[in-house]
């Protein structure tokens, strides 16, 4: 006489029926973390964007703060305004030419402005307007800086 075993473990309806519920459990779990790795790379994108920007900005106002000769600006293209040194949009990178060689200072570099809205004691004040966009994300950081030298006495060489 054989006697039935009792079997232990669980059937394929209940392996499917634990499936699904986990799966409905999952999904909404899955979408917060690929809204978060969204959010984080947008994030970075943002954060990377600005140091760029910061790092241009200041490049550029150090070589205005280092220019021998400020002119006046309306005698001048701006383009020439920070001479010998100048910077040009090159698709989407600032390009700075210094002596015969060109270096990138920045990339993804949506637009870029210098203006001089006023003159005081011969030191034009120059503004530095510049927007960089890359990944959905755009930042726009902007700076001004004397051109020329101070003197100790306060006075243009």
């Amino acid at each position: 006489m054989s006697e039935r075993q009792a079997q232990t473990g669980f059937t394929l309806v209940e392996l499917l029926a634990g499936l699904a519920i986990a799966a409905i459990l999952v999904l909404p779990l899955a979408d917060l973390l690929r809204t978060g790795a969204d959010s984080a790379r947008i994030t970075r994108a943002a954060l990377d964007l600005n140091e760029n920007a910061r790092l241009a900005l200041g490049r550029i106002a150090r070589t205005a703060a280092d220019t021998p000769e400020a002119k006046a600006v309306t005698d001048v293209a701006p383009a020439s305004w920070l001479a010998p040194v100048t910077y040009t949009l090159t698709g989407t990178d600032l390009v700075e030419r210094k002596a015969g060689i060109s270096s990138v200072i920045a990339s993804n570099v949506a637009a870029f402005e210098l203006s001089a809205p006023e003159v005081v004691d011969g030191r034009p004040l120059l503004a530095i307007a510049l927007t960089l966009s890359a990944e959905g994300t755009t930042v726009t950081r902007t700076r001004t800086v004397r051109v020329g030298p101070r003197t100790p006495d306060g006075e243009q060489p």
